[in-house]
């Protein structure tokens, strides 16, 4: 996410909430609320996906994956 477009929903958010929730004005409550919900689906829209194993496999050799649910606590 560019860099400005981060400050400019920051600020959105800050002064939704400085003006509108405590402030009492709607319109700015709104912008906030436009502003919060705008960064939330880029945050999850600009996720990567995290290389947890990375490995070479030589001609012949193989790999398998299993999953075996996390033991309760």
């Amino acid at each position: 996410m560019a860099r400005w477009v981060s400050w400019v929903l920051r600020r959105g958010v800050r002064e939704g909430a400085r003006r509108g929730l405590f402030g009492g004005e709607q319109a700015w409550l709104v912008l906030g609320g436009a502003a919060l919900l705008a960064q939330l689906v880029l945050r999850v829209l600009n996720k990567k996906p995290e290389v947890v194993f990375s490995e070479k496999l030589r001609p012949g050799e193989s790999l398998v994956v299993t999953h075996r649910p996390r033991p309760r606590r």
